[in-house]
């Protein structure tokens, strides 16, 4: 069986199994999936040209858009919200309130589980932006990597989300650039509480806060600005943190 075949037959357990899922744990299990498949180079390439160059974002998509490259996924056509969360279902099942709140319940279950996951994709992410900046990993530790190229060193902390982040509790050494990376949302709120009330404080620290975005495989700039050319050229949306500035900002 090659590793694609087992992406292919995980993901229809999976869907089999949990015909109500959160949308941010199938684009989790899905990044799980494609790590635990360990792809040869040339299945990575095979697949590559069938969802583009970020894999497992790539499958997600196909399989959000109904359009699957992999043969007799269920198709998830119809979603909900619920606490907060998108939910995706079959529209031809018919299911009821205790059904969505056992599905609910699964998914608070499996959180641990999956923040575990989000780390590890965040962490995948960031190595391949760095790599494609021409940094090579110096040192990685639990929460934070150091990244080199030449006599610049950029240490950056992966953080679980924009809500949890808490800049005064992180130790910066002096002379090094530094950044947080922190997931994007599903709702824009938490991202503008934070930039109305922590973003003059981390720019005035020199600190930058990226936004990895593991649906598009993408990072992007929230608040501060990097001097480096060869990083500033990784990012989808170099201006973004100009952007965040000039709208978020409070009026005087």
């Amino acid at each position: 069986m090659t590793g694609i075949d087992k992406i292919a037959g995980v993901l229809r357990e999976l869907l089999n199994e949990k015909e109500i899922i959160a949308r941010c744990e199938l684009l989790l299990r899905t990044y799980d999936i494609v790590f635990a498949a360990n792809l040869s180079d040339q299945e990575s390439s095979e697949l590559g040209k069938m969802v583009g160059e970020h894999i497992a974002p790539g499958i997600f998509a196909s399989i959000m858009n109904g359009e699957s490259v992999f043969f007799d996924l269920p198709k998830l056509d119809t979603y909900t919200q619920i606490n907060g969360h998108i939910f995706h279902f079959l529209h031809t099942k018919r299911y009821n309130k205790h059904d969505f709140d056992e599905a609910s319940r699964e998914f608070l279950q499996s959180l641990p589980e999956l923040k575990s996951i989000q780390h590890r994709s965040q962490v995948g992410l960031l190595k391949d932006f760095m790599a494609s900046a021409g940094y090579s990993l110096s040192r990685e530790g639990p929460q934070d990597l150091i990244f080199s190229a030449g006599e610049r060193n950029l240490q950056i902390f992966v953080a679980s989300s924009v809500k949890s982040l808490d800049i005064d509790k992180f130790k910066f050494p002096g002379k090094m650039e530094s950044a947080i990376l922190v997931p994007s949302g599903e709702s824009l709120e938490p991202f503008v509480q934070f930039f109305r009330e922590k973003g003059q404080i981390a720019e005035d620290a020199g600190i930058q806060v990226w936004v990895a975005n593991l649906e598009q495989g993408t990072i992007d700039p929230f608040i501060g600005y990097t001097t480096d050319m060869d990083i500033y050229e990784q990012f989808k949306n170099p201006r973004l943190a100009e952007m965040v500035r000039n709208n978020w900002s409070l009026k005087r």
